[in-house]
C-alpha cells in the first residue's frame, strides 16, 4: 500500500481510543505505534522517528506538553509532524503546544475517526 512507508505515533492513555485510531490507520496502510503516556511516547518518538505523531496532552508519568518539548529538542524531533488530539479546551495549553511547533489540534468530542485519519493523510500525503 502507498502509505506503507508512513509511520504514526499514537500517545494516547485511553488504550480503546489508541487502539480504534491504529486500527484505522493501519487499514490505511500506515505502520503504527502506541505509546500510553507522554513518557513512553518521548522514548518510541526518538527510537523509531515516526513521520507523524498523534498525541493527547493529558496523560499519567509525562503529559503531553512535556513530550513534545522533549521531542523538540532532538535535531530529528525539531521537524517530526505533530497533532495534538485532545479535551482540553485549555487555551494557554494550546497556544504553548503550537509555539513548540505542533502544526495542528483537534477536539476529541469534534472529531470522528474518518476526521482524524483525513487529517493524518492530509498532512502525510501532500
Amino acid at each position: 500500500m502507498e502509505n506503507a512507508k508512513h509511520a504514526v505515533l499514537i500517545v494516547e492513555d485511553e488504550m480503546t481510543m489508541a487502539k480504534t485510531m491504529s486500527d484505522a490507520l493501519t487499514n490505511e496502510g500506515f505502520t503504527t505505534y502506541i505509546a500510553t503516556d507522554g513518557e513512553i511516547g518521548l522514548k518510541m518518538a526518538l527510537e523509531k522517528h515516526p513521520d507523524l505523531i498523534l498525541t493527547d496532552l493529558n496523560m499519567p508519568n509525562m503529559d503531553g506538553l512535556s513530550m513534545i518539548h522533549g521531542i523538540r529538542k532532538d535535531d530529528w524531533g525539531k521537524g517530526v509532524e505533530i497533532i495534538i488530539l485532545t479535551n482540553v479546551s485549555d487555551v494557554a495549553a494550546l497556544e504553548t503546544a503550537m509555539s513548540e511547533g505542533t502544526f495542528y489540534y483537534m477536539v476529541k468530542s469534534d472529531v470522528s475517526l474518518a476526521d482524524i485519519v483525513a487529517k493524518v493523510k492530509s498532512r502525510l500525503l501532500k
